[in-house]
C-alpha cells in the first residue's frame, strides 16, 4: 500500500509541479501508523515529529523501494522557521533563502528494514545547510568569540548527515555536523539523540577529554 501511495505522490508532485502544488511531507512520511517502525513506546517521537513538519512540504520527489528498504531524493520547502521540540529547549530550524521563489533545500534518504523484527536504520544527506538544532542558552551557552564572555542566542548545530537505528523500544539518532560559533564545550563534531519509552537524551563526545557529555536528559511524561 505505502508503495502505491508513494508513486501517487510521485506523479502528483510532477504532474501539478507546473501549477505550484507541493504536497505535504507527513503525506510522504509518517502517515500510516500501521506501516511504522515507531513503537507503542515510541510513539511520542513520531507524533512530534508530525507536528513539527506539518508546514513542511516535498517537491522534485524521486522515489525507490523494495521488500526492505527505500530510497527517496526530494527538496524540503518549508512554511516555518523554527520549532520547539517537546518543549525541551530543543528547536529544529529550517534555514532557506526566504527571497527565492520556491525556498527550498535538496534531501537524499536511504532506509533499510526488517518489518518481521520491527527494526531499521537509515541515513539523511542534507544540503546546502538547510537543517539545523538550536539550544536554549540554559542548556547549551554561546560565547563571544573576542572575550569568550556568554551570550544570550541560541546555539546553533548545522546538520549534514543523520543516521539512526530503531528497535521496538529504542530510537538512535547520530547527527554529523558543526556549530555555527564557539560554545562552552570543545564537543563539535558528534551529536546524538537517543529516545526511549521513559527519557530522551542528547549528548555528544568532548573532543578533549573523550568522554560523552549531556545537553539533554529529560524523562518523558507519559
Amino acid at each position: 500500500m505505502k508503495k502505491l501511495f508513494a508513486l501517487f505522490i510521485f506523479f502528483l508532485t510532477i504532474n501539478a509541479s507546473a501549477q505550484a502544488y507541493f504536497p505535504g511531507f507527513n503525506d510522504l512520511f509518517l502517515n500510516d501508523p500501521d506501516e511504522s517502525l515507531f513503537s507503542p513506546e515510541l510513539n511520542y517521537f513520531r507524533e512530534e515529529l508530525k507536528a513539527a513538519s506539518k508546514m513542511l512540504f516535498v517537491g522534485d520527489v524521486q522515489i525507490a523501494t523494495g521488500s526492505s528498504s527505500s530510497f527517496y531524493s526530494f527538496k524540503v520547502l518549508p512554511r516555518l522557521t523554527e520549532h520547539q521540540f517537546l518543549n525541551l529547549g530543543i528547536f529544529l530550524k529550517f534555514n532557506v533563502n526566504e527571497k527565492d521563489k520556491y525556498a527550498s533545500f535538496p534531501v537524499i534518504f536511504d532506509e533499510f528494514f526488517n518489518k518481521e523484527e520491527a527494526t531499521g536504520n537509515g541515513r539523511i544527506d542534507i544540503e546546502k545547510k538547510g537543517f539545523s538544532l538550536a539550544f536554549d542558552p540554559r542548556n547549551i551557552t554561546v560565547l563571544d568569540p573576542e572575550n569568550k564572555t556568554p551570550k544570550t542566542n541560541k546555539a546553533e548545530f548545522i546538520i549534514d548527515k543523520i543516521e539512526y537505528k530503531i528497535d521496538k523500544t529504542t530510537l538512535e539518532i547520530q547527527l554529523t555536523g558543526s556549530f555555527t560559533t564557539d560554545i562552552n564545550s570543545n564537543g563539535k563534531k558528534l551529536k546524538k539523540i537517543n529516545a526511549t519509552k521513559t527519557c530522551l537524551e542528547i549528548s555528544y563526545i568532548d573532543t578533549v577529554s573523550k568522554k560523552k557529555k549531556y545537553l539533554i536528559d529529560s524523562i518523558i511524561k507519559s
